[in-house]
């Protein structure tokens, strides 16, 4: 049987975000994956799902309580073009529901697709017979300004977070090391993304990204399994509207993930949940929010490359 070598790392794609109608606040973080530590190419689809619970307190006039659901389906893929150099893109469609005693909507559409490119700087998975090996990717991308960012009702603009869109052209920096002894497996990865002001001069905040995740990588004849845990921490800085800073908007949050990913030929399928363990956010006196549960579910197919099949050799 060949020995299928396997290694965690970012799965260079677009963030899940956290979106508050209420509180105006934003949260966003990437996902992580499992995928063959060959370099191959491939095309997948994703489901994340979200949800908000965020409350006023209005004193005299009734107060009031938004439940918010934001679900993405994304396409995703990534073409590797040398050993050392790869792209991957997200387009992402999403269905935002607001669910409140003073305002019910719902907007949905194509997203802000993310354009990624990663850099190989160490790989020791291609050296014979070695227990420990070692991972690390450094990559920069930009998110474009495709999905709807000034939708309204009654006339009305709605909330930032809860557009489709942000409207900017973003920079995204990001960092992937893994080290692998035998089957036991430890990631740690940070990405750091950069906003700019819109034409309708709002700029959210910029957002940042650091996670630690361990693993163990189960090697069958006909099917892998790598069960997973870890923690996420997220923060978002303060949203500007013509330059001036907007009250309840930003924050951060540490959150806790279970995950695990199944590789049968190839074909990866991936589920997590993720629970807040600490939040802060940036709200007023009568303002309160609070994170709920988050999961994901995903099938990958992989394509072999040339350069995976040079490695594999």
């Amino acid at each position: 049987m060949r020995k299928l070598s396997i290694i965690l790392f970012l799965s260079l794609f677009a963030s899940s975000v956290w979106a508050c109608d209420i509180c105006g606040c934003q949260l966003g973080g990437y996902s992580f994956g499992i995928l063959s530590q060959n370099p191959t190419h491939f095309i997948g689809i994703r489901y994340n799902q979200s949800h908000f619970e965020a409350h006023i307190d209005n004193q005299s006039i009734p107060d009031e309580y938004s439940d918010d659901t934001y679900r993405t389906m994304e396409l995703m893929g990534r073409y590797v073009i040398s050993k050392r150099w790869q792209l991957s893109a997200i387009v992402p469609y999403s269905i935002n529901s607001m669910d409140g005693n003073s305002q019910k909507t719902e907007v949905n559409g194509i997203g802000d697709p993310i354009l990624m490119g990663y850099f190989n700087v160490l790989n020791t998975s291609s050296e014979n017979f070695r227990d420990l090996n070692h991972s690390l990717l450094v990559g920069a991308g930009l998110k474009f300004p495709v999905g709807t960012y000034d939708a309204a009702e009654n006339d009305v603009l709605i909330n930032r977070n809860f557009q489709l869109g942000s409207g900017s052209l973003d920079y995204i920096l990001s960092g992937i090391y893994t080290v692998k002894y035998k089957s036991f497996g430890l990631n740690l990865e940070g990405s750091y993304k950069m906003n700019t002001e819109n034409d309708l001069h709002y700029r959210f905040g910029n957002q940042l990204g650091v996670s630690a995740k361990a693993y163990y990588a189960l090697i069958q004849p006909s099917y892998s399994l790598l069960p997973y845990v870890g923690m996420t921490y997220e923060q978002s800085e303060i949203h500007t509207d013509e330059g001036f800073k907007q009250v309840n908007t930003g924050g951060n949050a540490l959150l806790g993930t279970l995950g695990m990913q199944a590789f049968v030929s190839r074909i990866m399928l991936m589920a997590s949940y993720s629970i807040p363990i600490k939040q802060d956010y940036n709200t007023d006196q009568r303002s309160t929010i609070e994170s709920q549960q988050r999961f994901q579910l995903g099938v990958v197919f992989n394509i072999p490359s040339k350069s995976s099949r040079e490695i594999m050799l």
